[in-house]
This record gives structure tokens, C-alpha cells and sequence, in this order.
């Protein structure tokens, strides 16, 4: 439902989209509330909840759809970074204590189940005549992702084929299904598969380059890391990360590009910072 203050005419704005979190989370003053207002106070790049805003624009979404996508996508995502960080032991988020280290791993436990409940109350607010597929979706998704989860903490990849399977699975349903959710919405599901396979190309592309910088601490640990996987100095293989990632960043913009009334040109912005900046200025 849209509050009556609201001009439903208007674009939603982030503010909306974190008002619309809050509320959803915090209907007390709890210390299930308290850890999720510091969580979502940490910041973040909002990038699920901005493919969500620019899809939804490019579609011609109205605004309580627009919200209740970029919201229920946003919330998935954080849910899946309060869990994350309990599951490795990482203690601190965006600058800020993580949840578990700060709140307990309870409550870290919790709230990320909070979070995922949330999203459902999110996306059921949005009124289309494809609500049912849309919810279907999103649980699809949802379900890829703890399984990408489960493979990173569980697997032991040796080749690049099971790395990239990893990769795909554990970033990229929740990094698609912005964009995918707007296509359902906007009845072009015949769109969907594609937009899937581009955010699948760059969760590749994103996890391989995360990994260069993670290179050290997950090998000493022997933890899931690309660089692992190729022989040489250090040095080189880092450039072969840098290389695959482009390689993937390259097929997403080229499947993205084609999404239809231009609802794929958030996930081309994002692919782009994956290529070389030099082949991006001569493609201008």
C-alpha cells in the first residue's frame, strides 16, 4: 500500500525504498530492531534496490511495484550479508561492528530470517497481475543463492568450470533479480532468462575480481579463490583474474544491452567496471 502523504505519481527515490525496509523491520524497539537499524545505518551501495529503481523507470513500473522490488530485493541482500559475516567469522560490515559481533550470533541468526520474511511482505504490497510469479521467482532465487552459499563454505573446487559455477550461484540470483522481478512485472518474461544469464556473467566478474585482494588470507586458509587455481607469481595471477573477470563483464554487457526498452542498462553499468577502462573509452 502506498501511505496517502506519498504522491504515487512521483519516481521512488532510495529514501523510500529505506523507509519502506524500516518499517518493515522494526515494529517495536526490540533488540531485533536496534541490530537492524544498525546494520541498514552502515550504508552500503544499494546497488540491488538501484537496478531495481532504473528497471522499474525503463518498464514504466508504478511506484508501489517499484518499491516493493527494490525494497524485497534489498532486504534478500542484506539478509544474506548479516548471515555471511556470522558464517565467516568476519567481524566488521561497511565499517561498522557486524551484526553477530555486536548483537550476538543469535540475533544475527534472527534477523537475517526477519530480513528474508521481510522481502516477501515487500514483494506481495506490489500490485500486478503476476504477483504469484514474481513471489515463485524470487523463492527460485532465493534457493540458488543458498545453494552457492553452501558450495562456497562446503566445496573444494580444482578447476575454473567449478569455480565459475560457485561464483554464479552465490552472487548472481540476488543480483539479477532485481531486473528479472521488473520484467515478470511488466509481463515480458520471455526477457527473463537472458537477464539471468548477464547477472550471472558478472557475479563471475565480481567474485573473481574480489578475490585479488582476498588472495592471501583465503589460500593461507584455503579458502575459495580463483587465484588459487592458476599457476605463477602472484602478480600474473592476478592478471588472470583481472583478464577472466573482463572476459565475463564483456558477454554480460552484450546479453544486457539487449533487454528490451533499455531495463538491462543498470547491469551494463555494472559489468563496465569490470572492463578496462581504456576499452571503454574507445567504445564510446
Amino acid at each position: 500500500m502506498v501511505s496517502s502523504s506519498i504522491d504515487p505519481t512521483r519516481p521512488v527515490t532510495m529514501a523510500d525504498v529505506e523507509t519502506a525496509m524500516i518499517d518493515l523491520l522494526t515494529r517495536d524497539d526490540s533488540v531485533m530492531a536496534q541490530a537492524a537499524r544498525h546494520h541498514l545505518g552502515s550504508g552500503g551501495g544499494r546497488a540491488r534496490a538501484k537496478l531495481a529503481l532504473q528497471s522499474a523507470h525503463a518498464l514504466n513500473l508504478s511506484f508501489a511495484t517499484t518499491r516493493a522490488i527494490s525494497g524485497a530485493c534489498e532486504l534478500l541482500h542484506n539478509a544474506s550479508l548479516v548471515h555471511d559475516d556470522l558464517q565467516d567469522g568476519d567481524t566488521v560490515r561497511r565499517g561498522a561492528t557486524a551484526v553477530w559481533k555486536k548483537f550476538g550470533s543469535n540475533t544475527a541468526i534472527c534477523l537475517g530470517d526477519l530480513m528474508v520474511s521481510a522481502a516477501y511482505a515487500a514483494i506481495a504490497s506490489a500490485p500486478v497481475d503476476h504477483l504469484t510469479e514474481m513471489i515463485v521467482h524470487m523463492h527460485q532465487r532465493v534457493s540458488d543463492v543458498i545453494g552457492g552459499q553452501h558450495a562456497d563454505l562446503e566445496s573444494d573446487c580444482t578447476t575454473i568450470a567449478d569455480y565459475n559455477d560457485v561464483a554464479r550461484m552465490k552472487s548472481g540470483p540476488l543480483l539479477g533479480l532485481p531486473v528479472e522481478l521488473c520484467l515478470i512485472a511488466a509481463n515480458r518474461q520471455a526477457d527473463v532468462s537472458a537477464a539471468m544469464t548477464a547477472s550471472d556473467a558478472i557475479a563471475i566478474a565480481y567474485q573473481t575480481t574480489d578475490d585479488i585482494s582476498d588472495a592471501e588470507r583465503d589460500i593461507a586458509a584455503g579458502g575459495l579463490n580463483f587465484l588459487a587455481l592458476v599457476p605463477g607469481e602472484m602478480a600474473s595471477r592476478a592478471h588472470a583474474a583481472r583478464q577472466h573477470a573482463a572476459d565475463f563483464a564483456r558477454s554480460a554487457i552484450a546479453i544486457a544491452k539487449n533487454l528490451p526498452d533499455g531495463s538491462g542498462n543498470g547491469l551494463v553499468a555494472l559489468a563496465g567496471k569490470f572492463v578496462p577502462v581504456l576499452e571503454i573509452e574507445e567504445a564510446a
